[in-house]
């Protein structure tokens, strides 16, 4: 049979385990399946440090750009095969990061305690992940968190919560951090932590502190509480917009609003139980005069 090895498809299914029997038969009587063969089998002793995505962007485009900018040179090496050999490395280099790689997420309703390589522990509420690396973790200690989480820090090295709408540093201390889409919320529950929000602004937070980042505009407040109502079965919420107080209610009770005819920049300071989904209902829209209505597939269709 015809193969062609220089599409860098068929390289992929060969790093994937992918090719039928017969392709890796006729692929291993070629040289240059022993050339990529070399090339894999020395990837397996590289020790790769722990990098930053978006550092490393930066650096490939700079790279791209040098490489545009210096003079044509004599070939003696097929283009096709520059392209396979990166590509073989790259996806070589994608699955070792994915094997350092440590990922914990919860589903609609429930929560996640998680002890760190540290001894922090990290309690996920639903519908959260964080993700880190666990070979750097000792020199580098930090994750990154896509929705809502509470951590309980041991003290040592800086601690880092990375998320899309900014970042979260301390050494040793509690605290709670809820990130969604232009949405960036800190409470602290013990000691100190700064907090970086996506337009570089600066925060320096101590005990009952919190800070909010809504829609680029920041906002402070103070609380009482040695750990977060979540955890112990109740949301609570300070003059928060309301289309936040849904998306919990969506992530606890598995439910989805059409939010339509009402307005969900209003904000709401309350909390709603997560016991019982018709209490929980009605102790949010209640007090907001909004009416609801539980149509088919667990949707809640929302009016004034």
């Amino acid at each position: 049979m015809n193969i062609n090895y220089k599409e860098e498809t068929f390289l992929a299914r060969w790093i994937a385990n992918e090719l039928t029997a017969e392709e890796l038969k006729e692929f291993q009587k070629t040289d240059v399946y022993h050339q990529f063969k070399a090339i894999d089998d020395a990837s397996l002793n590289l020790k790769t440090p722990f990098y930053d995505k978006e550092e490393a962007f930066n650096k490939l485009k700079t790279d791209i750009k040098q490489s545009k900018a210096n003079k044509k040179v004599v070939q003696l090496v097929p283009k096709w095969m520059y392209g396979a050999v990166a590509s073989v490395i790259l996806l070589i280099s994608f699955l070792y990061f994915n094997n350092n790689t440590v990922d914990f997420s919860t589903k609609y309703g429930e929560q996640l305690t998680i002890t760190l390589p540290d001894n922090s522990i990290v309690y996920l509420s639903p519908k959260s992940e964080i993700s880190y690396d666990k070979q750097n973790w000792n020199n580098k200690r930090e994750l990154f968190l896509t929705g809502k989480a509470f951590f309980e820090v041991e003290k040592g090295k800086s601690f880092t919560v990375k998320s899309n709408e900014g970042n979260v540093t301390v050494l040793g201390t509690k605290f709670t951090v809820n990130t969604s889409k232009n949405y960036f919320e800190i409470e602290c529950y013990e000691g100190k932590v700064k907090v970086t929000s996506k337009s570089k602004e600066e925060i320096i937070l101590t005990k009952g502190k919190a800070y909010r980042n809504y829609n680029n505009s920041g906002e402070n407040w103070e609380f009482v509480g040695s750990v977060p109502s979540w955890i112990e079965g109740e949301s609570s919420f300070n003059n928060t917009p309301l289309h936040q107080v849904i998306k919990a209610l969506e992530n606890q009770f598995k439910l989805k609003f059409d939010t339509s005819n009402v307005d969900t920049s209003k904000r709401f300071t309350g909390t709603f139980t997560h016991k019982n989904v018709d209490v929980a209902l009605q102790t949010v829209f209640a007090p907001m005069k909004i009416s609801y209505k539980l149509a088919e597939n667990s949707s809640v269709i929302l009016t004034y």
